[in-house]
């Protein structure tokens, strides 16, 4: 009789181990990926909602969205804070402004919401897939 001790792990113990943290990481990762692109969302929203800010600023001072002293002019193109999104300004006339927010880098991924956007009147828009409650 043999008094052997078994020491170590069995190659069989160690493909079980191997597939269940490969299931894991299959679910882990796209999870972690769709938190981080909403919350790069963040940051368009808050560019647009800025923009806006002052847009309505200009308007209470100078009486129209185009005067010369409010800073921001038709066609302009702004970059977000962390540069994930460029707010382009859209103002044909003194009392109206359009804002879209496109994705820039590693956020074009997003096709969820895709572009962001918000009007002089509040109205928000989005070009992706999902319901407009998800990406504002």
């Amino acid at each position: 009789m043999s008094n052997k001790t078994q020491r170590g792990f069995s190659l069989v113990e160690l493909l079980v181990v191997m597939v269940i943290a490969g299931i894991l990481t299959m679910i882990a990762v796209p999870s972690y990926q769709a938190s981080v692109i909403k919350s790069r969302r963040a940051d368009g929203k808050v560019a647009l909602n800025d923009i806006a800010q002052k847009l309505e600023r200009c308007f209470t001072q100078f009486g129209a969205y185009n005067a010369v002293g409010c800073g921001i002019v038709n066609a302009q193109v702004i970059q977000s804070q962390e540069g994930f999104y460029a707010v382009t300004v859209a103002i044909p006339n003194a009392s109206t402004y359009t804002l879209t927010g496109a994705p820039q880098g590693v956020q074009v991924s997003d096709a969820q919401c895709g572009s962001l956007g918000i009007n002089n009147t509040g109205v928000r828009t989005k070009t992706g897939t999902s319901a407009l409650q998800y990406c504002w």
